[in-house]
Protein backbone atom coordinates (compact mmCIF):
# COMPACT_ATOMS: atom_id res chain seq x y z
CA UNK A 1 0.00 0.00 0.00
CA UNK A 2 1.41 3.39 -0.99
CA UNK A 3 1.81 6.02 1.75
CA UNK A 4 0.18 4.12 4.65
CA UNK A 5 -0.49 6.89 7.23
CA UNK A 6 -0.79 4.47 10.15
CA UNK A 7 2.54 2.81 9.38
CA UNK A 8 4.24 6.18 8.88
CA UNK A 9 2.91 7.46 12.22
CA UNK A 10 3.95 4.27 14.01
CA UNK A 11 7.52 4.22 12.70
CA UNK A 12 8.21 7.91 13.36
CA UNK A 13 6.63 7.88 16.83
CA UNK A 14 8.43 4.68 17.81
CA UNK A 15 11.74 6.31 16.86
CA UNK A 16 11.08 9.19 19.26
CA UNK A 17 9.75 6.86 21.96
CA UNK A 18 13.06 4.98 21.68
CA UNK A 19 14.97 8.22 22.27
CA UNK A 20 12.84 8.97 25.34
CA UNK A 21 13.37 5.43 26.56
CA UNK A 22 17.16 5.78 26.36
CA UNK A 23 17.30 9.26 27.88
CA UNK A 24 18.06 10.17 31.49
CA UNK A 25 20.45 7.23 31.92
CA UNK A 26 24.22 7.05 32.19
CA UNK A 27 25.79 5.39 29.13
CA UNK A 28 29.40 4.33 28.85
CA UNK A 29 29.49 4.86 25.09
CA UNK A 30 27.36 6.16 22.21
CA UNK A 31 24.42 3.91 21.30
CA UNK A 32 22.78 2.91 18.06
CA UNK A 33 19.29 3.38 16.67
CA UNK A 34 18.98 1.48 13.43
CA UNK A 35 22.22 2.18 11.57
CA UNK A 36 22.78 5.59 13.20
CA UNK A 37 25.11 6.29 16.12
CA UNK A 38 23.30 8.38 18.76
CA UNK A 39 25.08 11.18 20.62
CA UNK A 40 23.40 12.80 23.62
CA UNK A 41 26.14 14.04 25.93
CA UNK A 42 25.76 17.84 26.09
CA UNK A 43 29.48 18.49 25.69
CA UNK A 44 29.73 16.22 22.64
CA UNK A 45 26.58 17.56 21.00
CA UNK A 46 27.82 21.09 21.62
CA UNK A 47 31.05 20.22 19.83
CA UNK A 48 29.14 18.73 16.89
CA UNK A 49 26.72 21.62 16.34
CA UNK A 50 29.55 24.16 16.63
CA UNK A 51 31.56 22.37 13.92
CA UNK A 52 29.30 22.70 10.84
CA UNK A 53 32.19 22.15 8.44
CA UNK A 54 32.76 18.66 9.88
CA UNK A 55 29.19 17.72 10.79
CA UNK A 56 26.96 18.83 7.97
CA UNK A 57 23.22 19.05 7.52
CA UNK A 58 21.67 16.16 5.66
CA UNK A 59 17.92 15.97 5.12
CA UNK A 60 17.82 13.33 2.42
CA UNK A 61 14.39 13.16 0.78
CA UNK A 62 13.08 16.14 2.75
CA UNK A 63 14.89 18.27 0.19
CA UNK A 64 12.09 17.34 -2.22
CA UNK A 65 10.25 20.28 -0.64
CA UNK A 66 13.11 22.45 -1.79
CA UNK A 67 16.30 24.00 -0.48
CA UNK A 68 16.36 26.57 2.31
CA UNK A 69 18.50 27.72 5.22
CA UNK A 70 17.36 24.56 7.02
CA UNK A 71 19.00 22.04 4.71
CA UNK A 72 21.99 23.78 3.15
CA UNK A 73 25.58 24.32 4.21
CA UNK A 74 28.51 26.73 3.99
CA UNK A 75 28.17 29.90 1.85
CA UNK A 76 24.78 28.78 0.55
CA UNK A 77 23.41 28.63 4.09
CA UNK A 78 24.95 31.98 5.05
CA UNK A 79 23.44 33.72 2.03
CA UNK A 80 20.01 32.26 2.75
CA UNK A 81 20.22 33.20 6.42
CA UNK A 82 20.87 36.83 5.49
CA UNK A 83 17.57 37.04 3.59
CA UNK A 84 15.40 36.78 6.69
CA UNK A 85 17.58 37.12 9.79
CA UNK A 86 17.32 40.88 10.20
CA UNK A 87 13.52 40.66 9.88
CA UNK A 88 13.29 38.04 12.63
CA UNK A 89 15.49 40.06 14.97
CA UNK A 90 13.51 43.24 14.35
CA UNK A 91 10.23 41.42 15.01
CA UNK A 92 11.57 40.11 18.32
CA UNK A 93 12.58 43.46 19.83
CA UNK A 94 11.08 44.20 23.27
CA UNK A 95 9.03 46.95 21.65
CA UNK A 96 7.17 44.24 19.70
CA UNK A 97 5.87 42.54 22.84
CA UNK A 98 2.63 44.54 22.98
CA UNK A 99 1.82 43.92 19.32
CA UNK A 100 2.43 40.18 19.65
CA UNK A 101 0.29 40.08 22.78
CA UNK A 102 -2.51 41.86 20.93
CA UNK A 103 -2.47 39.30 18.12
CA UNK A 104 -2.77 36.34 20.50
CA UNK A 105 -5.38 38.06 22.67
CA UNK A 106 -7.57 38.81 19.65
CA UNK A 107 -7.39 35.32 18.20
CA UNK A 108 -8.09 33.64 21.56
CA UNK A 109 -10.95 36.01 22.41
CA UNK A 110 -12.79 34.87 19.29
CA UNK A 111 -12.08 31.12 19.31
CA UNK A 112 -14.13 28.16 20.51
CA UNK A 113 -13.35 26.88 24.01
CA UNK A 114 -12.04 23.56 22.70
CA UNK A 115 -8.62 22.19 21.84
CA UNK A 116 -9.30 22.30 18.07
CA UNK A 117 -10.59 25.86 18.42
CA UNK A 118 -7.61 26.98 20.49
CA UNK A 119 -5.06 25.35 18.20
CA UNK A 120 -6.69 26.95 15.18
CA UNK A 121 -6.40 30.33 16.94
CA UNK A 122 -2.76 29.68 17.83
CA UNK A 123 -1.93 28.85 14.22
CA UNK A 124 -3.73 31.99 13.02
CA UNK A 125 -1.82 34.15 15.51
CA UNK A 126 1.56 32.63 14.69
CA UNK A 127 0.89 32.95 10.95
CA UNK A 128 -0.02 36.59 11.44
CA UNK A 129 3.19 37.29 13.35
CA UNK A 130 5.42 35.44 10.87
CA UNK A 131 3.92 37.23 7.88
CA UNK A 132 4.05 40.52 9.78
CA UNK A 133 7.79 40.11 10.35
CA UNK A 134 8.15 40.24 6.57
CA UNK A 135 5.70 43.11 6.15
CA UNK A 136 2.90 40.85 4.90
CA UNK A 137 -0.65 39.91 5.90
CA UNK A 138 -1.66 36.24 5.57
CA UNK A 139 -4.85 34.82 4.13
CA UNK A 140 -5.33 32.60 7.19
CA UNK A 141 -7.63 29.76 6.09
CA UNK A 142 -5.97 28.82 2.76
CA UNK A 143 -2.49 29.26 4.24
CA UNK A 144 -3.32 26.98 7.17
CA UNK A 145 -4.65 24.40 4.68
CA UNK A 146 -1.41 24.57 2.70
CA UNK A 147 0.61 24.10 5.90
CA UNK A 148 -1.42 20.97 6.67
CA UNK A 149 -0.32 19.63 3.30
CA UNK A 150 3.31 20.58 4.00
CA UNK A 151 3.13 18.73 7.33
CA UNK A 152 1.75 15.60 5.64
CA UNK A 153 4.41 15.63 2.94
CA UNK A 154 7.22 16.20 5.46
CA UNK A 155 6.09 13.24 7.54
CA UNK A 156 6.15 11.00 4.50
CA UNK A 157 9.52 12.27 3.30
CA UNK A 158 11.03 11.84 6.75
CA UNK A 159 9.59 8.34 7.00
CA UNK A 160 11.21 7.44 3.67
CA UNK A 161 14.52 8.67 5.06
CA UNK A 162 14.26 5.73 7.50
CA UNK A 163 12.27 3.19 5.50
CA UNK A 164 13.35 3.04 1.83
CA UNK A 165 10.35 3.71 -0.42
CA UNK A 166 9.29 1.89 -3.52
CA UNK A 167 9.68 3.82 -6.75
CA UNK A 168 5.93 4.51 -6.74
CA UNK A 169 6.00 5.79 -3.14
CA UNK A 170 9.02 7.97 -3.78
CA UNK A 171 7.54 9.49 -6.92
CA UNK A 172 4.19 10.08 -5.21
CA UNK A 173 5.78 11.91 -2.28
CA UNK A 174 8.01 14.03 -4.52
CA UNK A 175 5.03 14.89 -6.74
CA UNK A 176 3.00 16.01 -3.72
CA UNK A 177 5.93 18.02 -2.38
CA UNK A 178 6.33 19.91 -5.64
CA UNK A 179 2.55 20.41 -5.89
CA UNK A 180 2.24 22.08 -2.49
CA UNK A 181 5.22 24.34 -3.24
CA UNK A 182 3.59 25.31 -6.55
CA UNK A 183 0.29 26.08 -4.83
CA UNK A 184 2.07 28.17 -2.20
CA UNK A 185 3.78 30.02 -5.01
CA UNK A 186 0.48 30.72 -6.75
CA UNK A 187 -0.96 32.12 -3.52
CA UNK A 188 2.05 34.32 -2.76
CA UNK A 189 2.51 35.67 -6.27
CA UNK A 190 -1.19 36.56 -6.57
CA UNK A 191 -0.78 39.37 -4.02
CA UNK A 192 1.40 42.37 -4.94
CA UNK A 193 2.97 42.74 -1.47
CA UNK A 194 3.95 39.10 -1.10
CA UNK A 195 5.09 38.96 -4.74
CA UNK A 196 7.34 41.94 -4.06
CA UNK A 197 8.75 40.19 -0.99
CA UNK A 198 9.52 37.09 -3.06
CA UNK A 199 11.37 39.35 -5.51
CA UNK A 200 13.33 40.75 -2.55
CA UNK A 201 14.25 37.20 -1.56
CA UNK A 202 15.52 36.56 -5.09
CA UNK A 203 17.49 39.81 -5.23
CA UNK A 204 19.19 38.98 -1.90
CA UNK A 205 19.97 35.46 -3.16
CA UNK A 206 21.80 36.42 -6.34
CA UNK A 207 24.62 34.00 -6.80
CA UNK A 208 22.73 31.00 -5.35
CA UNK A 209 22.19 28.66 -8.28
CA UNK A 210 18.60 27.48 -8.68
CA UNK A 211 17.32 29.59 -5.78
CA UNK A 212 13.55 29.47 -5.20
CA UNK A 213 12.09 32.19 -2.96
CA UNK A 214 8.93 30.12 -2.51
CA UNK A 215 10.86 27.13 -1.13
CA UNK A 216 12.79 29.40 1.22
CA UNK A 217 9.62 31.08 2.44
CA UNK A 218 7.64 27.86 2.95
CA UNK A 219 10.31 26.10 5.02
CA UNK A 220 10.88 29.20 7.16
CA UNK A 221 7.13 29.54 7.67
CA UNK A 222 6.57 25.90 8.57
CA UNK A 223 9.52 25.73 10.97
CA UNK A 224 8.53 28.90 12.79
CA UNK A 225 4.81 28.30 13.10
CA UNK A 226 4.88 24.55 13.74
CA UNK A 227 7.41 24.65 16.58
CA UNK A 228 5.72 27.64 18.27
CA UNK A 229 2.27 26.07 18.26
CA UNK A 230 3.68 22.69 19.33
CA UNK A 231 5.42 24.25 22.35
CA UNK A 232 2.33 26.19 23.46
CA UNK A 233 0.20 23.06 23.03
CA UNK A 234 2.54 21.12 25.32
CA UNK A 235 2.35 23.87 27.96
CA UNK A 236 -1.45 23.54 27.93
CA UNK A 237 -1.13 19.78 28.20
CA UNK A 238 1.18 20.00 31.22
CA UNK A 239 -0.97 22.65 32.92
CA UNK A 240 -3.93 20.33 32.60
CA UNK A 241 -1.94 17.53 34.23
CA UNK A 242 -1.20 19.54 37.40
CA UNK A 243 -4.00 21.69 38.79
CA UNK A 244 -1.90 23.18 41.61
CA UNK A 245 0.74 24.34 39.15
CA UNK A 246 -1.96 25.75 36.89
CA UNK A 247 -3.59 27.71 39.73
CA UNK A 248 -0.22 29.11 40.80
CA UNK A 249 0.60 30.28 37.28
CA UNK A 250 -2.90 31.68 36.77
CA UNK A 251 -2.53 33.72 39.95
CA UNK A 252 0.91 34.95 38.88
CA UNK A 253 -0.28 36.03 35.43
CA UNK A 254 -3.57 37.50 36.73
CA UNK A 255 -1.55 39.86 38.94
CA UNK A 256 -0.52 41.72 35.76
CA UNK A 257 3.05 41.78 37.01
CA UNK A 258 5.45 41.59 34.07
CA UNK A 259 7.72 39.34 36.15
CA UNK A 260 6.38 35.78 35.86
CA UNK A 261 9.14 33.45 37.12
CA UNK A 262 6.90 30.39 37.57
CA UNK A 263 5.31 30.72 34.15
CA UNK A 264 8.75 31.23 32.60
CA UNK A 265 10.06 28.18 34.44
CA UNK A 266 7.08 26.13 33.28
CA UNK A 267 7.75 27.10 29.65
CA UNK A 268 11.43 26.20 29.93
CA UNK A 269 10.66 22.89 31.61
CA UNK A 270 8.16 22.08 28.88
CA UNK A 271 10.79 22.72 26.20
CA UNK A 272 13.33 20.69 28.18
CA UNK A 273 11.10 17.70 28.71
CA UNK A 274 9.26 17.82 25.38
CA UNK A 275 11.57 19.62 22.92
CA UNK A 276 9.75 20.62 19.72
CA UNK A 277 12.64 19.20 17.65
CA UNK A 278 13.56 15.96 19.47
CA UNK A 279 16.57 15.02 17.35
CA UNK A 280 18.81 16.07 14.47
CA UNK A 281 20.70 14.12 11.83
CA UNK A 282 24.16 15.17 10.69
CA UNK A 283 26.49 13.84 8.01
CA UNK A 284 30.16 13.39 8.92
CA UNK A 285 32.29 15.48 6.55
CA UNK A 286 35.64 13.79 7.28
CA UNK A 287 36.90 10.75 9.14
CA UNK A 288 37.05 11.61 12.82
CA UNK A 289 37.06 10.17 16.34
CA UNK A 290 34.31 11.32 18.71
CA UNK A 291 33.60 10.01 22.23
CA UNK A 292 35.83 7.03 21.45
CA UNK A 293 33.79 6.23 18.35
CA UNK A 294 35.42 6.17 14.93
CA UNK A 295 33.25 7.98 12.41
CA UNK A 296 33.81 7.78 8.67
CA UNK A 297 33.23 10.43 6.04
CA UNK A 298 29.66 10.30 4.74
CA UNK A 299 28.30 8.50 7.81
CA UNK A 300 25.03 9.77 9.30
CA UNK A 301 24.77 10.34 13.05
CA UNK A 302 21.83 11.27 15.26
CA UNK A 303 21.93 14.01 17.89
CA UNK A 304 19.31 13.34 20.56
CA UNK A 305 18.00 16.65 21.90
CA UNK A 306 15.79 14.57 24.20
CA UNK A 307 18.92 12.92 25.58
CA UNK A 308 20.78 16.21 25.98
CA UNK A 309 17.81 17.63 27.91
CA UNK A 310 17.66 14.64 30.21
CA UNK A 311 21.32 13.88 30.74
CA UNK A 312 21.76 12.83 34.40
CA UNK A 313 25.13 14.56 34.76
CA UNK A 314 23.53 17.92 34.01
CA UNK A 315 20.01 17.68 35.47
CA UNK A 316 18.54 16.65 38.81
CA UNK A 317 15.98 13.85 38.41
CA UNK A 318 15.94 14.48 34.65
CA UNK A 319 13.14 12.04 33.76
CA UNK A 320 10.65 13.88 35.97
CA UNK A 321 8.68 16.87 34.69
CA UNK A 322 9.18 19.53 37.38
CA UNK A 323 7.20 22.73 36.75
CA UNK A 324 9.29 24.64 39.31
CA UNK A 325 12.64 23.02 38.41
CA UNK A 326 15.44 24.45 40.51
CA UNK A 327 17.92 24.72 37.65
CA UNK A 328 15.57 27.13 35.88
CA UNK A 329 14.32 29.01 38.94
CA UNK A 330 17.91 29.57 40.08
CA UNK A 331 19.29 30.05 36.55
CA UNK A 332 21.96 27.47 37.35
CA UNK A 333 21.63 25.15 34.34
CA UNK A 334 24.45 24.50 31.90
CA UNK A 335 23.53 26.17 28.59
CA UNK A 336 24.97 23.23 26.67
CA UNK A 337 22.32 20.97 28.26
CA UNK A 338 19.31 23.08 27.22
CA UNK A 339 19.12 23.65 23.46
CA UNK A 340 15.46 23.76 22.35
CA UNK A 341 16.53 26.23 19.63
CA UNK A 342 19.92 24.53 19.16
CA UNK A 343 23.14 26.48 19.63
CA UNK A 344 26.22 27.59 17.78
CA UNK A 345 26.30 29.11 14.28
CA UNK A 346 23.26 27.10 13.16
CA UNK A 347 21.07 28.13 16.10
CA UNK A 348 17.46 28.82 15.09
CA UNK A 349 17.33 32.30 13.58
CA UNK A 350 13.84 32.87 14.96
CA UNK A 351 14.69 31.82 18.53
CA UNK A 352 14.07 35.25 20.07
CA UNK A 353 10.80 35.69 18.20
CA UNK A 354 9.73 32.15 19.08
CA UNK A 355 10.39 32.67 22.79
CA UNK A 356 8.48 35.95 22.76
CA UNK A 357 5.54 34.35 20.98
CA UNK A 358 5.35 31.40 23.37
CA UNK A 359 5.49 33.70 26.39
CA UNK A 360 2.69 35.95 25.13
CA UNK A 361 0.60 33.01 23.91
CA UNK A 362 0.79 31.29 27.31
CA UNK A 363 -0.16 34.50 29.12
CA UNK A 364 -3.14 35.02 26.83
CA UNK A 365 -4.27 31.40 27.26
CA UNK A 366 -3.97 31.30 31.04
CA UNK A 367 -6.02 34.48 31.42
CA UNK A 368 -8.87 32.96 29.40
CA UNK A 369 -8.92 29.21 29.90
CA UNK A 370 -8.47 26.42 32.41
CA UNK A 371 -7.26 22.97 31.39
CA UNK A 372 -7.85 19.55 32.89
CA UNK A 373 -6.53 16.12 31.97
CA UNK A 374 -8.29 12.87 32.68
CA UNK A 375 -4.89 11.20 33.00
CA UNK A 376 -1.21 12.12 32.91
CA UNK A 377 -0.13 9.84 30.05
CA UNK A 378 1.96 11.73 27.50
CA UNK A 379 0.97 10.90 23.96
CA UNK A 380 2.65 12.61 21.05
CA UNK A 381 2.59 12.83 17.30
CA UNK A 382 5.96 13.35 15.61
CA UNK A 383 6.36 14.86 12.16
CA UNK A 384 9.55 16.96 12.19
CA UNK A 385 8.12 18.75 15.23
CA UNK A 386 6.82 17.00 18.35
CA UNK A 387 3.14 17.75 19.01
CA UNK A 388 0.57 16.36 21.46
CA UNK A 389 -1.39 13.55 19.84
CA UNK A 390 -4.82 14.37 18.53
CA UNK A 391 -7.75 13.13 20.60
CA UNK A 392 -5.94 13.52 23.94
CA UNK A 393 -7.82 13.68 27.22
CA UNK A 394 -7.18 17.42 27.70
CA UNK A 395 -10.36 19.32 28.52
CA UNK A 396 -10.84 23.10 28.17
CA UNK A 397 -13.15 25.59 29.88
CA UNK A 398 -13.33 29.37 29.83
CA UNK A 399 -12.46 31.04 33.11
Amino acid sequence: MVDNPTQIESVLNNLVYALFGQSGLQHAAPREIGNLTVFDHPETVDQIVKSPAVFRKNFSLISALGLSRFNTNDEDWAARRAITQDRYLAAAKPSSERAISTVYNKQLDDCDASMPGIQQALFAASLTIFYGALGLVPDIAPTAALLDRVRDVLRRLQYYSWVPPTTLERNSAIHDARAVIADFGSQLMAHPRSAAEMHRFSDKARGIEGFSPIEEFVMNLFAGVETTVATVSWVMDRLGANQQVQERIQSEIDSNNNQTPYADCMINETMRYLPPIPFLVREVGADTLLDGKSLREGQLILLSIVGVHQHPAFWSDPRTFDASRGEFMEDSFDRRAFIPFLTGPRMCGGARLGRLEVKEAVRALVRRFSFARADNVIRFDYGLALRPAGGSSLGVSRR
